[in-house]
C-alpha cells in the first residue's frame, strides 16, 4: 500500500487504510491512473472523517499530463475544429454530469462542508448551467472580425482572427471546486485550448466527476487532463515551458507566487485572488434589504466567498439600529452539518482553517472591537469544523480584522460619517474585487460605485453573475484580467490579425514610392 498523507488531519496517518475510502485519480491523456508515490487523504468537513483519497502527483506526472495536452492540441482534432462543434461537446459534457445530478450534489456536500441547498442550486445546479452558458458563446469565435475597406488599410482587407494560447494550466479553489472548474475550463476548450486542471488538494471530487463526464462525452484524449497533488505539483505545472496559459483562483499569496513563476516562460496569467468586500448603506437604504443581503454574501458557505461582503459600512446615525438588526437576523441562523436541509450555515474547510478565523476574532476582540453575536464554536454538532455566524462591531478600519481576508463567517460592522468617508474606508484595503451598494436613490448608488475600486459592485443585490455578458475580475491585488463575458473568452485567445491586398498594381504600393534602386 502506498503512504496516505492527510491534508486536513495531520493524526489520520497509514493506521487508515484506503478500501474504504472514495478514490480519486489522474486523469491523462483520456486514461485514469494511480500515483506512484502517496496518497493524500481529505475528510468530511462536517464529521472530521474521512471521505476520499487522491495522489500525490510528481513533478514527471505533471510533465506528462502536459505532454498529453500539448500533443492534443497540436494535433489539431480539437484546436481547429468548429465553435460550434466545440460548444456541442460541452452540452454533452453537461449533461454526463446532470445524469448523476443527485451523486454529484452528495459529493460536494461532503467533499466542500457547503450546505446541500446552496451546493443544488449553485455548486452543481450553477455549474451546469454555466457550462451551457459558455457553449452558446460560440458565435463570438466563428469568424474573423473584418474591418471596412479604406484608402486608411490600403484598400486592403483587415481581418482579426482569435486563436487559442495552446496549453492551459487552471488552478481551481476548494470552496467551489466544480463551478470555478467550469468558469476556467469551458471558455478554455471553447476557444481551442487543451486544459490540464490542478484542484486543491482539499476538495478533489469535483475534478474527478468532470474527469469522469469528459470520459462519458467522448472527448479526444489529452484535451483536459488532471492532476491532484499539492504545492509541488503545481509549481512544477506552473514553470513547465509547455504550458502557455495559467488561470488561478485562490489566495492572493499563492496567486502572487505563480506569476512571479510564469514571468520565467513569459506565460499570461489570469488571477482571480482574494477580497475585503464592502457593503456601502447609504442613508437613504433599505436597511431590511440592505441587512439581509449584507448576511447572505458574508455566511454564503460559510463565508468561504472570495467576493463575499465582509465589511459593511453604515451612517453613524444608522449604526446602533443596524447593529441591533443584524445581531437579530443572525440569531434564527442554524449551523450545523453540510447534508442537513435545516443548516443555514456549515462548516469550515478544515480544522486548521477554523482555528485560523477563531483567531482573527479573538484578536479583533483583543483590540478593541465588540463581539456582537457569534465568536466560537457552537455546542452540540458533530465533530466537524463549525464555527458560529459572528459579527464584530465597533470595528475601526485600520484593524486586522477589517483589512484581511478571513474567508470565514464573520462580518466586520464599522461606522462612517460621509460618503465620502464611506469610500475611502470601503477603497482602504489592499483588495478591489467586489463591491454592494444599498441605496433607494439609483443615481445616487451609481455614483457611489463608480468611485469604488471594484472590479464588480452590485447595488442592492448580491451575488448575480451574467456569464456570457458581463465581466468579472479584482482591482489591486484581487486579481489580474477577468472572467465571464467576452473579455473572459477572449482572455483563451490571441489575436492575430491578417491584411490580404486586393490590388495587383505594385506602382500603388507604398514601398515603390521609396527608390531602392528599382527601374
Amino acid at each position: 500500500m502506498r503512504p496516505l498523507v492527510s491534508v486536513r488531519n495531520l493524526w489520520f496517518n497509514t493506521f487508515v487504510g484506503s478500501a474504504a475510502l472514495r478514490a480519486c485519480s489522474n486523469f491523462i491523456a483520456g486514461q485514469f491512473t494511480e500515483s506512484a508515490t502517496a496518497t493524500f487523504v481529505t475528510d468530511d468537513p462536517s464529521t472530521g472523517q474521512p471521505l476520499c483519497t487522491a495522489p500525490v502527483s510528481t513533478a514527471e506526472e505533471s510533465k506528462q499530463a502536459v505532454v498529453s495536452a500539448r500533443a492534443a492540441f497540436e494535433d489539431g482534432a480539437w484546436s481547429r475544429t468548429t465553435p460550434a462543434s466545440r460548444a456541442s461537446v460541452l452540452v454533452a459534457l453537461a449533461e454526463a454530469m446532470e445524469s448523476r445530478f443527485s451523486e454529484l450534489e452528495a459529493d460536494l456536500v461532503a467533499d466542500t462542508g457547503c450546505t446541500i441547498r446552496v451546493t443544488s442550486m449553485l455548486q452543481v445546479g450553477g455549474a451546469l448551467a454555466h457550462l451551457r452558458d459558455f457553449a452558446e458563446m460560440a458565435p463570438l469565435l466563428a469568424a474573423p472580425q473584418a474591418f471596412p475597406i479604406s484608402e486608411l488599410n490600403g484598400f486592403g482587407q483587415s481581418e482579426v482572427y482569435r486563436e487559442p494560447h495552446g496549453v492551459v494550466a487552471a488552478f481551481t479553489p476548494y470552496n467551489f471546486p466544480l463551478l470555478v472548474l467550469i468558469w476556467k475550463v469551458a471558455p478554455a476548450l471553447l476557444a481551442g485550448n487543451t486544459v490540464v486542471v490542478k484542484p486543491s488538494p482539499l476538495t478533489p471530487l469535483g475534478a474527478q466527476a468532470f474527469a469522469e463526464a469528459c470520459q462519458t462525452a467522448g472527448l479526444p484524449p489529452g484535451v483536459v487532463n488532471v492532476v491532484h497533488g499539492d504545492a509541488a505539483v503545481g509549481q512544477a505545472l506552473a514553470a513547465d515551458p509547455g504550458v502557455d496559459l495559467i488561470t488561478f483562483t485562490g489566495s492572493t499569496a499563492v496567486g502572487v507566487a505563480l506569476m512571479k513563476t510564469a514571468a520565467a516562460t513569459t506565460k499570461p496569467v489570469l488571477l482571480e485572488m482574494g477580497g475585503k468586500s464592502p457593503s456601502i448603506l447609504l442613508d437613504d437604504a433599505d436597511v431590511e434589504l440592505a441587512t439581509r443581503g449584507t448576511l447572505f454574501a458574508c455566511m454564503l458557505n460559510s463565508g468561504q466567498v472570495c467576493a463575499g461582503t465582509t465589511r459593511m459600512l453604515v451612517p453613524r446615525r444608522l449604526y446602533r439600529d443596524v447593529c441591533d438588526l443584524l445581531k437579530e437576523r443572525v440569531a434564527p441562523m442554524k449551523v450545523g452539518p453540510a447534508d442537513s436541509e435545516e443548516s443555514d450555515v456549515g462548516p469550515l474547510i478544515s480544522q486548521a482553517h477554523r482555528d485560523r478565523v477563531l483567531a482573527h476574532i479573538t484578536g479583533a476582540v483583543q483590540q478593541g472591537a465588540t463581539l456582537a453575536t457569534g465568536g466560537t464554536i457552537p455546542e452540540g454538532l458533530p465533530p466537524g469544523y463549525y464555527v458560529e455566524p459572528t459579527v464584530l462591531v465597533d470595528v475601526d478600519p485600520r484593524m486586522p480584522v477589517a483589512q484581511e481576508e478571513i474567508f470565514g463567517p464573520v462580518l466586520s460592522v464599522i461606522p462612517y460619517d460621509s460618503v465620502g468617508d464611506a469610500v475611502r474606508i470601503a477603497n482602504g484595503t489592499r483588495y478591489g474585487l467586489a463591491a454592494s451598494v444599498w441605496s433607494s436613490d439609483l443615481s445616487r448608488a451609481r455614483d457611489v460605485a463608480r468611485r469604488v475600486q471594484s472590479g464588480t459592485v452590485w447595488i442592492n443585490d448580491f451575488g448575480v453573475a451574467d456569464v456570457t455578458r458581463t465581466p468579472f475580475g479584482g482591482r489591486k491585488q484581487s486579481g489580474l484580467g477577468a472572467e465571464f463575458g467576452v473579455e473572459g473568452l477572449f482572455a483563451y485567445t490571441q489575436p492575430k490579425s491578417v491584411y490580404t491586398a486586393l490590388d495587383v498594381d505594385v506602382d500603388k504600393r507604398g514601398y515603390s514610392v521609396v527608390s531602392l534602386g528599382w527601374d
